[in-house]
């Protein structure tokens, strides 16, 4: 369970051309030591996702986006280390099972030099035990490059479990602690409702939500993660007095979490969202439908309402010149259409760019995640300004930052002050 839409304002680094330069250093020789996966013409990465989308998700676009990201470097910025990129992505349906399966032959029979991007915390937890121990000795030496997670269970910072594994969307424990630091900045005295999944995305929000608050100043409320009714739990928040509710829910709970609580009697609670609600779904969610008509009803609805993000908008920012970049490359390398997926696509294949680029001339995969670790306030061209990614030895988290952005009834957003550092 996962979002990467977000908006922001137009920012050119300060390039004086007004086009976004590349992250990715010219590329050297092939020369230096090789590991699986790497030629003296090719690096080889491997991917699992559900393709086809027979598991009911549309994140093929990620995969798109990043193969189409690869295929600008090879063709305009003459590859990495002196080397063509290629993505191979496997279909696994959102099935654990078949994504352990896929994952073991593209690191044994064709072997590839790391894998990145792996989605959806159930479905990734046999992939990532696998590749931290692939003989399940308990020597954790021998493992896969575990790269730039698109899931945000905080468990994946764990560098004793997962040494060799990193996360790349912000983890939900980050999120949840900017979001109690804007709470107590903005709203120092309010009381404080949360209503949470029962799952790991949710108790991760509660972890992070009940480090600054005590139990007289926030009421929590989970529900079961496979519930579509969150009445009776939404009800018991605004009876305690809530008048800020942070809903940490997709954006289907969160609309009917909104309706419930402005419908109750009293006062009507300010509204603190997860990220994962990218403001149109919440619009549509909140409108009953699609339409232009429903959306404009949604927005109206969703007035006032805070949440956070991180990367530009291909929407919102679509004059920004890295989206306009963005845009290009997209269409010149047959990517998938500019969304908030493709936009998160792109900012992942940056920085394993960056990485492999900082690898150079050793192309190993001890190389390979000790390049990972050493990034440092790496800055992709389509994060919002002020959020970067950096990680180490002992942090494998790698975006901790967040946006905050209030709902305006139009449909426009009104970017908070600046970002707030969740770690």
């Amino acid at each position: 369970m996962f979002l990467f839409a977000a908006c922001g304002d137009d920012d050119d680094g300060g390039n004086p051309s007004g086009t976004p330069t590349s992250p990715t250093a010219r590329p050297t020789a092939p020369t230096g030591d090789a590991g699986p996966g790497v030629t003296d013409r090719e690096i080889r990465l491997g991917m699992t996702n559900d393709m086809a989308g027979v598991g009911m998700t549309p994140y093929a676009a990620i995969s798109l986006a990043v193969q189409a990201y690869f295929s600008y470097v090879n063709g305009e910025e003459g590859g990495v280390c002196g080397r063509d990129l290629t993505l191979d992505v496997q279909d696994d349906e959102y099935s654990p099972e078949l994504a352990l399966e896929l994952t073991r032959i593209m690191t044994t029979r064709s072997p590839v030099l790391a894998m990145i991007g792996g989605l959806n915390t159930q479905a990734h937890l046999p992939v990532a035990a696998y590749l931290n121990d692939l003989d399940a000795d308990g020597d954790r030496s021998d493992g896969v490059p575990d790269l730039f997670l698109s899931t945000g269970w905080s468990r994946w910072g764990d560098v004793t479990t997962f040494p060799w594994t990193t996360s790349f969307i912000p983890d939900f424990a980050s999120d949840a602690r900017a979001i109690a630091r804007y709470i107590n900045d903005e709203m120092p005295d309010a009381q404080i409702g949360l209503l949470y999944s029962d799952d790991e995305f949710g108790q991760d929000y509660r972890s992070g939500l009940t480090e600054s608050f005590n139990e007289e100043r926030m009421l929590v409320q989970s529900y079961p993660a496979d519930d579509a009714d969150v009445s009776d739990e939404v009800g018991a928040l605004t009876a305690f007095g809530a008048e800020v509710m942070v809903i940490a829910a997709p954006p289907e709970i969160t609309a009917q979490a909104i309706e419930v609580a402005r419908a109750a009697e009293g006062d009507d609670p300010d509204f603190v969202l997860s990220y994962i609600n990218q403001p149109s779904n919440l619009a549509s969610d909140l409108g009953g439908g699609a339409t232009a008509e429903q959306i404009i009803e949604g927005f109206r609805l969703a007035d006032g309402v805070v949440l956070t993000s991180y990367l530009l908008s291909a929407v919102e920012d679509e004059n920004d010149p890295a989206v306009v970049e963005h845009v290009r490359i997209m269409e010149t390398y047959e990517g998938p259409d500019p969304s908030s997926l493709s936009i998160y696509g792109q900012t992942l294949a940056e920085t394993v760019i960056e990485t492999l680029t900082r690898a150079c001339p050793d192309l190993t995969r001890d190389n390979v995640l000790a390049a990972a670790e050493s990034l440092e306030d790496f800055e992709p061209t389509l994060l919002l300004p002020g959020i970067t990614v950096s990680l180490s030895e002992t942090d494998h988290r790698a975006i901790q930052t967040m946006q905050f952005w209030r709902i305006n009834g139009d449909g426009t957003l009104e970017k908070l002050g600046n970002p707030i550092d969740g770690s």
